[in-house]
């Protein structure tokens, strides 16, 4: 499965078909599909409804449909709009809605909504904005914010974000959290009934954030890491995507592995083939706002999860019983804890991450959570 060639790629009288007569139809809208967050936001809420609700169906639209589609009004109960900056087109289509008595929501998985956050959001992701660039993340921000203004009900992804809607708009906020596909349980449940165990010499690290925009999350941790890595000279640390090599990483070189970016799929071997998933975040209100999805992501495979212990992570995370948490002055001394772990114990806790992550994070759990959302008391 390439980017080019991924499940939520079908005709528009296909996605039209999926909302089904005799349901109440929701319409998820968002401005493109991507991998990244439209997955989880759009694709994944779809398929959980289709699949599991016998009273609500579900199907995703985007901005190129609008020329090819009079009303979208006419063919759902519901609208969704998934972080849509401001626009006529939406305006349009949310005003139709209106009109014919139909609720509108507005989901959104990131504090891009409020300009009071602009500065800290490009930040944390490492941009350094002057002039125009600085206009565009200003107004790109804006733009979201007054759309979501314009819904009656916000969806997101965690209690932090949840408030801090409540403190932009008054409007009602339900968290669904993100959660996985059909397709990655079934890959993760092949990959979690082929682990291998064995006591092997050293840890297998894994970080896996993809874009050069966490080169400050990874630098919470990067001196505990090289500190292990030192210690530890089996060990290795696998790096998906882009991560420059600082000069203390490039003293520990030899233990790094390189992998390319991949699909979600791929990423779910990935990940499957080492040990401890690393996830260090920065300590700010951008990062609380950020998913749990790379404990449960890697819980499904057997893979265990050392994370910074934001709101999320700890609310997922039971400190050596399903995973571990490291603040940053931590991560060293907890690599060596968990390497010095019996392959027995990891799989205790590698058992109990997956227990957690097949109860909250997968369609089948969300699914009553979302029927309720569109048809309360149903």
């Amino acid at each position: 499965m390439t980017e080019r060639e991924q499940p939520w790629d079908i005709s528009l009288r296909n996605r039209l078909g999926l909302l089904r007569e005799g349901t109440h139809r929701v319409a998820y809208f968002a401005p493109k599909p991507d991998s990244g967050s439209f997955r989880y936001r759009c694709y994944n809420m779809t398929q959980a409804l289709n699949v599991g609700s016998q009273d609500v169906s579900a199907s995703y639209f985007f901005l190129t449909d609008l020329p090819h589609l009079d009303n979208l009004a006419d063919f759902a109960d519901s609208l969704v709009v998934f972080r849509t900056p401001y626009d006529t087109d939406i305006d349009r289509v949310i005003t139709r809605f209106r009109r014919a008595g139909k609720k509108v929501f507005f989901d959104i998985d990131d504090l891009v909504f409020d300009i009071r956050f602009a500065p800290l959001v490009t930040s944390n992701l490492n941009y350094k904005l002057f002039g125009k660039d600085i206009d565009q993340w200003f107004a790109f921000i804006a733009n979201i914010g007054a759309c979501l203004s314009l819904t009656d009900h916000v969806i997101t992804t965690n209690t932090y974000i949840a408030e801090r809607v409540r403190e932009f708009a008054n409007l009602p906020v339900s968290v669904i959290p993100n959660f996985m596909n059909q397709e990655q349980e079934e890959v993760s449940d092949t990959l979690w009934e082929a682990q291998a165990s064995g006591d092997t010499p050293g840890l297998r690290l894994g970080y896996f954030s993809g874009s050069h925009s966490h080169a400050k999350d990874f630098a919470v941790a990067e001196q505990g890491i090289i500190d292990f890595l030192s210690q530890s000279p089996s060990s290795t640390l696998t790096v998906l995507g882009h991560l420059e090599l600082t000069p203390g990483l490039s003293g520990v070189e030899s233990q790094i592995r390189r992998r390319p970016f991949m699909n979600f799929i791929e990423l779910q071997s990935a990940v499957a083939e080492v040990d401890v998933a690393l996830s260090p975040l920065q300590s700010s209100p951008f990062t609380f706002s950020k998913s749990e999805l790379k404990f449960f992501e890697s819980a499904a495979v057997g893979t265990l999860t050392l994370a910074s212990p934001t709101p999320v992570f700890r609310d997922a995370i039971e400190h050596n019983v399903n995973g571990f948490l490291a603040g940053p002055s931590q991560w060293g001394q907890m690599l060596t804890e968990i390497e010095e772990l019996s392959s027995p114990q990891r799989e205790t806790i590698a058992g109990a991450a997956r227990e957690v992550a097949l109860a909250r994070y997968t369609g089948t759990a969300q699914v009553a959570f979302l029927e309720e959302l569109f048809v309360p008391g149903k």
